[in-house]
């Protein structure tokens, strides 16, 4: 039996990418690759047809898993196997992670841990393996989000250790293909991520009023004393963002798109976000 690597497609760009490099090498011929994407409902619409879409034109074979959350305490996650057409788009995965664990936040990644890592770390166990190696499309301006574990785990960053690719190289590769993620950076793959700065979730919420319901109907359901909304770190409800919205903001833009219009971006009030795997980029 090779080697086995699994490839972390999160849906994003950059993971796409990821996973066509790791085809068309010669340095991953020797490994029995395995593409899997872990779906918690909070997708985009968007983010789904292009994994997809994805998979149709590169014949990755993706594996689409959802998180299966036993509310019994001591039983861990584990996983359904999905498609395409089955896959949640309600918030329903998200949500029965929510009746078992604590909101996740930007202190605890609640989501990450049970919705992504778990059900496939399940997965590949039940295929028989007891080790393998783990691709992360992480690129090289993102270097410092790298696991100061990588080694132990078994973790590799083709994309800042094999070619050094950045943001602006991935969009320059995708604007020469015959399909695209149809998502502005700043919109990622989870629809309102508590992860994104509070001026991108404004925009979002701008551009489209309902995206919020969702989570504010999670917080109101499932906030306590000890995490009592999303965002610890502004302290702000996702109610109390959805009023400062409807006030006059300076909204985000697409970064890629102001770049191509030589747009100065270094006067922007850019205010905190916390990196994840749910980008769209």
């Amino acid at each position: 039996m090779k080697e086995l690597l699994v490839c972390t497609f999160s849906g994003g760009r950059t993971s796409a990418f990821m996973s066509q490099y790791i085809v068309n090498s010669i340095k991953y011929d020797n490994y029995d690759k395995l593409f899997i994407f872990a779906n918690t409902g909070k997708e985009r619409k968007e983010t789904l047809d292009f994994i997809n879409e994805c998979d149709t034109q590169w014949n990755l074979n993706i594996i689409w898993l959802e998180a299966k959350i036993d509310e019994t305490k001591g039983v861990g996650t584990t996983y359904d196997i999905v498609d395409y057409k089955t896959a949640d788009r309600t918030g329903k995965v998200f949500e029965t992670m929510l009746k078992k664990y604590p909101m996740p936040n930007v202190f605890a990644s609640n989501c990450t841990r049970e919705l992504k890592l778990k059900p496939i770390e399940k997965y590949v166990k039940d295929l028989g393996y007891k080790s393998y190696t783990t691709a992360l499309g992480i690129r090289y301006d993102e270097r410092h989000r790298k696991s100061l574990k990588a080694k132990e785990n078994k973790i590799i960053y083709p994309l800042c250790d094999d070619i050094q690719v950045d943001s602006t190289f991935i969009r320059k590769w995708w604007d020469s293909q015959c399909f695209d993620l149809q998502l502005k950076d700043y919109e990622g793959n989870c629809d309102l991520c508590f992860k994104k700065s509070v001026r991108k979730r404004m925009t979002l919420i701008k551009e489209n009023k309902d995206i919020s319901k969702w989570w504010i109907d999670m917080e109101s359901k499932y906030g306590d004393e000890v995490v009592p909304r999303f965002d610890l770190r502004s302290n702000l409800s996702v109610e109390e963002i959805v009023k400062k919205a409807q006030k006059p903001f300076q909204s985000v833009e697409d970064v890629y798109e102001l770049s191509k219009k030589q747009v100065s971006i270094f006067n922007e009030d850019l205010d905190y976000e916390t990196d994840c795997f749910c980008k769209a980029t």
